[in-house]
């Protein structure tokens, strides 16, 4: 039985990846594709998400102790955290699905994908007829091309039923194989891998936030804003003001705009 057939049986049979095909691995994403189709759903779930994070950690300098054994180097200072990546591997197929459910050969790519996207065999070794299986693909490419409106690539989020919110983050990798063609040429299987790093809004980014004095912040101004009164909201203490005027050269505390963003130094 062939990839594309196990995922068929799988589905049908509602064991294996496909979990029944009951809820289906969305990606949702800020662009002008979804507010004109909606989110991307996969034709069959993946059957593997890869997710990685990477945490820098740095052994504190010490003084050398000449050839005297020491346990210099066991102790690590947190230093930074890298965004988290997300890989995934999806797979189309429009060779083989329900028959008798008619898809207009002059409709538009966002037409026939909407249409095929509901289509699937009554049976894993039926075969119906073809249909461009880029119609579906090239709604994820979409995610990698700078987006008219937003001036960028789509902020995408991954959710996959109870696994929701899989992953927010942009996509920085694409590759397409194209594995199946009619006899005109026309690709009828694909397998779309996507790789995407992690990418948080600034309501994400505040919530994330470290609340204590002892690390180094920013502050965005805000009407009404005064150094004593963003002192007390970051230390405590109002007195501390000196620390944040000192930080962002300000000689005149009044002179606060908003929109400005403050350096909010460490206080030990």
């Amino acid at each position: 039985m062939n990839r594309n057939k196990a995922a068929l049986a799988s589905t049908l049979l509602g064991v294996g990846p496909g979990g029944g095909g009951l809820k289906k691995l969305t990606i949702s994403h800020d662009g002008t594709d979804f507010k004109e189709n909606g989110p991307i759903k996969a034709l069959f779930n993946p059957h593997e998400i890869s997710r990685s994070r990477s945490v820098s950690w740095e052994a504190p300098g010490t003084a050398g102790n000449g050839s005297e054994w020491s346990w210099t180097g066991l102790q690590q200072e947190f230093s930074s955290m890298e965004p988290a990546t997300l890989s995934v591997e999806l797979f189309f197929d429009t060779y083989e699905w329900r028959p008798g459910v008619p898809v207009p050969p002059r409709a538009t790519p966002s037409a026939r994908a909407q249409a095929i996207s509901f289509l699937t065999p009554p049976n894993p070794f039926q075969t119906g007829n073809a249909s461009d299986v880029t119609a579906l693909t090239s709604r994820v490419a979409k995610l990698a091309e700078v987006d008219t409106e937003l001036h960028r690539p789509p902020l995408c989020t991954l959710s996959w039923g109870a696994f929701s919110e899989i992953f927010t983050g942009v996509l920085t990798r694409l590759d397409e194989r194209f594995t199946m063609f009619l006899d005109d040429g026309t690709p009828v299987r694909a397998t779309v891998s996507c790789s995407f790093v992690e990418s948080l809004t600034d309501a994400q980014l505040k919530e994330r936030e470290l609340h204590s004095s002892d690390v180094d912040k920013t502050w965005t101004v805000r009407r009404g804003d005064t150094l004593h009164s963003i002192a007390s909201a970051e230390y405590g203490n109002p007195r501390h003001w000196r620390h944040i005027a000192s930080a962002n050269g300000i000689v005149n505390p009044r002179d606060l705009r908003p929109g400005m963003v403050l350096a909010i130094p460490r206080v030990s």
